[in-house]
């Protein structure tokens, strides 16, 4: 699966901050060597996207910030910072909870070179520190690490042999750390739930990557979210959930497709509403998307078995390159109609999709009303079998 960020900053991407109270950083380090102090906003923890925010001067050990926009959240904070070097950035920084109102923060160095940050009267914090430190244990991460290790080595002596009896291997250990630690975080998100803490981790872990395709679903989340105390609905990761919902919502089952406007291979206009009066199987790829590519079969299956009954595929491509995208094309032999957009029209219709990951393929009736979405392998045939016989 192909996320759609394609650059560590995420520019422009910051929620209307309703209920911002503002937060105020007052702290001090021993450590002589850190001259300025960098913070940037998570804005999702799970693949390492963040934002950055502003910096403050550490003089004579002492540091102070204060920003009256900002809401309870999660932060990182490095003394280096260097868009072409995030590498550093991240090997130097630490996450940590900033609430609003006051934060004493007490900054130290390891022998490793990174620092920490002592946040004692944010509660959060605390609890960040604790849920970290177990997450890595529920999910085996020093065992994966130490198998990634050895994968890397075997990839950059280029043996391929070497790597693909590793990949074969390792698989089930690889799938069983990460059942574990799905359960352990269902625990987890269960445990807190209705807290500032509970919202974060429903939010990061289950909400922000989701794909929800129907009312039912749609509103067991919105009881998530609501059923936060006060406390919690003063935080940022409230605002972000009830965004996110109020957009899945727009394409749940049973809504109307958002527009659809693109060029086609010869550069000329296709939109989603010149294939009205058919079913039309929307599909949401890109060239560099290899699990995309790998449904293309699946369509063609789909495609020939249905294009005389009133059916068609339509796909859109996310591709920033044409010369990418019409090579796919005649690789993959896909022959359906297919549609590149463009420019912000990229942005506005992945956002009006609610769309965070492809591939990503839906169903849409001849009036215009999604009645599938999120379909793989043979439940993309079997949508359009069981539409089409109705």
């Amino acid at each position: 699966m192909k996320r759609l960020f394609s650059l560590t900053l995420l520019a422009g991407l910051i929620a209307v901050q309703c209920l911002a109270v503002g937060i105020s950083v007052q702290g001090h380090t021993a450590d002589k060597s850190i001259k300025r102090l960098y913070l940037l906003m998570v804005q999702d923890e799970r693949y390492g996207y963040v934002q950055p925010l502003d910096s403050f001067e550490v003089a004579d050990g002492t540091f102070a910030y204060q920003n009256d926009t900002l809401t309870t959240r999660l932060f990182f904070l490095s003394p280096v910072f260097n868009v072409n070097d995030m590498e550093s950035c991240f090997a130097q920084g630490t996450y940590l909870f900033l609430a609003g109102g006051n934060n004493l923060l007490s900054v130290s160095r390891n022998a490793r070179g990174a620092i920490s940050a002592d946040n004692p009267n944010v509660k959060l914090n605390a609890q960040y520190a604790l849920f970290t430190h177990q997450k890595d244990s529920a999910g085996h991460k020093h065992t994966l690490d130490s198998l990634d290790q050895v994968f890397y080595a075997a990839r950059n002596r280029n043996d391929q042999r070497e790597m693909q009896r590793i990949k074969t291997s390792t698989a089930p250990i690889y799938n069983r750390a990460y059942e574990q630690l799905r359960q352990w975080l269902d625990k987890e998100v269960e445990r807190h739930q209705g807290s500032p803490f509970g919202l974060y981790l429903y939010y990061t872990y289950r909400l922000q990557h989701a794909n929800i395709t129907n009312r039912t679903d749609l509103d067991r989340a919105r009881q998530m979210v609501e059923g936060a105390n006060d406390e919690a609905k003063q935080t940022w990761y409230y605002a972000r959930a009830t965004q996110k919902l109020n957009a899945l919502e727009q394409t749940v089952v049973g809504q109307v497709a958002p527009p659809i406007v693109g060029e086609d291979k010869a550069g000329k206009a296709l939109s989603l509403s010149h294939f009205k009066g058919k079913f039309v199987l929307v599909d949401f790829w890109s060239s560099s998307c290899t699990w995309c590519r790998k449904e293309t079969p699946n369509l063609l299956r789909t495609f020939n078995a249905f294009k005389d009954q009133n059916f068609t595929i339509l796909g859109v491509s996310t591709d920033f390159r044409k010369a990418d995208w019409l090579k796919a094309i005649k690789e993959d032999g896909a022959i359906w109609q297919q549609l590149l957009l463009k420019g912000d029209a990229r942005k506005q219709v992945l956002a009006a999709y609610s769309i965070v990951s492809i591939p990503q393929i839906l169903l849409v009736s001849p009036d215009g009303t999604i009645i599938a979405k999120d379909l793989r392998g043979n439940k993309i045939y079997e949508a359009v079998q069981k539409a089409l016989a109705k």
